[in-house]
């Protein structure tokens, strides 16, 4: 099992969706090299960190959500809100997803 990654209150935390995202992507990555995949959720914990000291280091994707952002890293991509004091990190999907249908709920998220 990946390593959970946990809310830390004041400067990041994570909607309900991330755990299950990582969790997806780490079942995934796993299949090949289990220690690549834990490599990676301590690489994606390290970002998500360096987008917490400066929130507004994506790209802002309105056209999805009001206020959203975007910061991919490797394959995948980091959607989170700046907060008022850090942000709120969203969904973590693979690049290859099509976001707008994620966002809007036209494709079941299960997949």
């Amino acid at each position: 099992m990946p390593k959970k990654i946990y809310n830390r209150p004041g400067s990041l935390e994570f909607s309900e969706f991330v755990t299950d995202d990582l969790d997806k992507a780490w079942l995934y990555l796993s299949e090949a090299v289990p220690e690549a995949a834990d490599r990676w959720i301590d690489e994606i914990n390290e970002v998500c960190e360096l987008i917490a000291a400066n929130p507004y280091v994506g790209s802002a994707r309105n056209e999805i959500k009001v206020d959203l952002r975007l910061f991919p890293h490797k394959n995948y991509n980091i959607f989170y809100f700046p907060a008022e004091n850090g942000v709120e990190i969203y969904r973590i999907l693979h690049s290859s997803r099509d976001n707008v249908q994620v966002f809007d709920g036209s494709v079941d998220d299960a997949t």
